[in-house]
């Protein structure tokens, strides 16, 4: 019995999807001569395995103890993008991200 109970959590655990959350690096424009030109470059987040109608957040972590908000979005379907954070928007230092669930 308990073994049965034991194989119902873990299959229950396995089925329900956390949110995904996955980075994508920008570089910024270059012409052949070698100067930069249209916006800077940074990073934008997209995001999968949502329920529609919740509030999200996009947090960021040094030491993955604290975190720091760095985003708040909701969304109507199941994935969604980011808007484009440059990189004077973000840490200078290097860090963990993490998709939460609000209430």
């Amino acid at each position: 019995m308990t073994r049965l109970l034991t194989i119902l959590l873990l299959s229950t655990v396995a089925v329900s999807a956390a949110p995904k959350v996955k980075i994508h690096h920008v570089h910024q424009k270059k012409t052949e001569v070698g100067r930069l030109y249209g916006s800077p470059g940074g990073i934008y987040f997209s995001y999968t395995d949502l329920e529609p109608l919740i509030l999200y957040s996009l947090q960021y972590s040094r030491d993955m103890k604290t975190w720091t908000d760095l985003y708040n979005f909701g969304v109507f379907g199941d994935s969604t993008t980011s808007p484009l954070f440059n990189w004077y928007k973000l840490p200078s230092e290097k860090c963990f991200f993490r998709v939460i669930k609000l209430w």
